[in-house]
């Protein structure tokens, strides 16, 4: 039988063909944006949300750190690897209790048990300090969850970066954060 994905077209022995149907890295995942009905293969996804809800798409390379300016009042970000086409999604907001922001990165893809699985390390730096030119930072390492539809993972599912008030730059509205995210492809 063959894979029905839009650009797959694997041929799979039919007793196989739901478990490939499940882990093809070309299923339909959904569009993280609430309220959005776009459904697509996840190559398509950076398209969609850079010219539809103007969401920031940086590419970005295993195992190479990417800096990235995030405001505090849309932290949301895609991530693209063009080496193999997988789209993830730094999501974050405020969980209250003076944190101002928590950020995690999300795989978008329809196989969450498949290899290969991923590995995100986040760090955020604050301004340097005057007195002595140093900064603080946070760091975390995150087992990326995957999920064919990235807006309803629940929270309970993820790893988070805090980032206190100290690491933030800018006043008011234009607040941002220092976020540096090194995504790892783990095979085993």
């Amino acid at each position: 039988m063959k894979c029905d994905h839009h650009g797959c077209g694997r041929q799979v022995t039919y007793h196989k063909l739901d478990d490939h149907k499940s882990a093809c890295p070309l299923a339909p995942c959904r569009c993280p944006v609430p309220g959005c009905g776009f459904e697509g293969p996840p190559p398509a996804l950076p398209l969609h949300l850079s010219a539809i809800h103007s969401m920031p798409v940086h590419a970005v390379q295993y195992g190479k750190v990417l800096q990235l300016e995030v405001p505090v009042s849309e932290p949301r970000r895609l991530l693209f690897a063009e080496e193999d086409g997988r789209a993830f999604l730094v999501v974050g907001g405020s969980l209250g209790l003076g944190v101002p922001i928590a950020l995690s990165v999300v795989c978008i893809r329809a196989g969450a048990s498949p290899p290969p699985h991923y590995m995100a390390k986040v760090w955020a730096n604050g301004p340097p300090a005057v007195a002595n030119d140093r900064t603080d930072a946070v760091r975390a390492e995150i087992h990326v969850t995957s999920s064919k539809e990235p807006g309803t993972v629940a929270v309970e599912e993820l790893t988070f970066l805090t980032v206190p008030h100290k690491l933030l730059a800018g006043a008011g509205p234009s607040r941002t954060v220092s976020l540096h995210v090194r995504i790892d492809k783990v095979t085993s």
